[in-house]
């Protein structure tokens, strides 16, 4: 299957001709996203706000720049990978990612909202992301690496427990001796124990308040903030959104969705659509103008056909596009295809074309002679070429009496005879699409044209149909297009190289003219 190009105008012509389809796509989706939205369980929002400290005076760091920095840190796996694992149950990175949000109100706060199943969860969350931002701050802001900073907590603590055996030892001596003779062996080693354990106590209580100087001794660094962060408000209780809010957001969400989904679903349709819609496609394809357009009034039953052709009143516009179409095939009128008037005068003939399985298009023959009849020509609708398609409308006709008339001044005949009486013959034709073959006998010279729905032919329908009109002896001279696009814009009176010729030529305004110089321009146009 062919596929067309389709640019923005195209788009924009196929989304409104399945207006009414997107409509409901839309209500649709914004049901099933309401009914979502009341289905899904409420998420709980928790708001932390940690502040920074200011930006040195001497520093040539923007606020701006380091404030921007600061959300970037914040989002960072360096702090929400200590954030999820302090929470129960842990959490991944990406998964605190997805559900905090953080923004700088001003220049030296950040605002950190995080979200969760229950308000315990979003505030166990916030509070976590809050403090994770906090201590890394800290640390960075510190004037000691981060391996320095790990050697000496690890020997302090090593200090610690080294102490803290020292001390039980101490306290075990202490208690012998309480109970043994100081002359004794036994007293004096235990005597000499005890110093060397005092003095090795001492010396690593030493220690210990030398690393905890080191470490109180480190600085921030300068231009570097976190020194001075601090968590200004700790998580706020966790609050849901209404139910009538989720719902509402859920609804336009999906509404939304439905829309585009059904809007990409017919620009594709569309685009490998290769039915011809508008009045200059249609022409163009074939090479012949459109005559007419007009509304189909085609019924579906053997009744129906009856009562159209006995009372078809066409509005005021299609009143004029049929009288108009009456004057192409009336001989001796200004823009008839009939020639002129033949002495004695002999009834115009017209073959009315059409495609089967085109029940609008079958319409327009029957509605066109009613017409002609209303208006005081004795006209003859004769059902020439038969297809089954059309078998309701050839069952109306063929049960009607030989000399009757529907309305005044309308026959409906099943045989090419032509009445004395009558002014116009309307030979009624339908064709196959992939085989098509025209067999009018009797008809002679008469004026042809082809009804088409629009949308309802393909480039390749209407060539077939062509041809063989053409090996007929019968070539189409005017199309008539039935039930138009409401969006089509052309006429399809023009064929492309006539079109070219219409097309405004591009001015250029360079501005006002002198007086004297407008003779001569309008002279130079005059001789292009």
């Amino acid at each position: 299957m062919s596929e067309q190009i389709i640019d923005l105008k195209s788009v924009s012509a196929i989304l409104r001709r399945h207006l009414g389809a997107l409509i409901v796509a839309l209500v649709l989706g914004a049901l099933a996203g309401g009914a979502l939205g009341y289905r899904v369980p409420p998420s709980y929002l928790s708001t932390s706000i940690v502040l920074l400290p200011p930006i040195p005076q001497a520093s040539s760091t923007v606020g701006t720049h380091s404030i921007d920095t600061q959300v970037q840190i914040a989002n960072s796996e360096a702090v929400l990978g200590p954030a999820g694992r302090s929470v129960s149950p842990q959490l991944r990175p990406s998964q605190v990612a997805g559900r905090v949000q953080i923004i700088a109100p001003t220049t030296d706060v950040l605002s950190i909202t995080a979200t969760g199943p229950t308000a315990a969860a979003a505030e166990a969350l916030s509070d976590a992301v809050a403090k994770a931002e906090v201590d890394y701050l800290q640390a960075a802001a510190s004037s000691l690496g981060q391996a320095a900073r790990k050697a000496l907590a690890a020997r302090e603590s090593t200090l610690k427990d080294s102490l803290a055996a020292m001390n039980a030892e101490i306290a075990k001596t202490q208690g012998r001796l309480a109970h043994e003779s100081a002359s004794s062996a036994a007293g004096k080693a235990d005597a000499a124990a005890l110093g060397e354990l005092t003095a090795e106590q001492g010396k690593t209580v030493l220690q210990i308040d030398q690393i905890e100087k080191e470490a109180d001794a480190a600085q921030p660094l300068d231009g570097q903030p976190g020194g001075g962060a601090s968590v200004i408000q700790q998580a706020s209780p966790g609050i849901s959104r209404p139910v009538a809010l989720q719902a509402a957001l859920f609804g336009g969400a999906g509404a939304g969705a439905a829309f585009l989904l059904a809007g990409l679903l017919f620009v594709l349709r569309g685009r490998r659509e290769s039915t011809l819609r508008s009045r200059d496609q249609i022409a163009d394809a074939v090479g012949i103008p459109v005559a007419a357009s007009i509304q189909s009034r085609a019924p579906r039953s053997v009744a129906g056909w009856t009562s159209l052709l006995e009372s078809y009143a066409p509005d005021s516009v299609e009143l004029w596009a049929l009288r108009q179409l009456l004057r192409v095939v009336t001989p001796g009128t200004p823009v008839s295809l009939a020639g002129e008037l033949e002495d004695p005068p002999q009834p115009a003939k017209v073959v009315v074309l059409t495609l089967a399985g085109d029940l609008p298009a079958l319409a327009a023959g029957p509605q066109f002679a009613s017409l002609a009849a209303s208006t005081g020509t004795v006209t003859q609708l004769v059902t020439a070429q038969h297809h089954e398609s059309a078998n309701a409308l050839w069952a109306a006709c063929a049960s009607l009496p030989p000399d009757a008339q529907l309305r005044p001044r309308l026959w409906v005949d099943t045989r090419p005879d032509v009445r004395p009486a009558a002014q116009l013959v309307v030979h009624l034709a339908v064709t196959n699409r992939q085989h098509p073959e025209l067999a009018v006998p009797g008809v002679g010279r008469a004026v042809t044209l082809l009804a088409v729905t629009s949308g309802a032919a393909t480039p390749e329908d209407l060539a077939r149909v062509a041809l063989a009109a053409d090996e007929a002896g019968h070539a189409i001279d005017r199309i008539v297009i039935v039930d138009a696009d409401p969006l089509d814009r052309t006429t399809g009176r023009l064929l492309p190289t006539e079109r070219a010729q219409h097309l405004p030529l591009p001015s250029l305004m360079t501005g006002s003219t002198r007086p004297g110089e407008a003779t001569t321009l309008e002279a130079r146009r005059r001789v292009r």
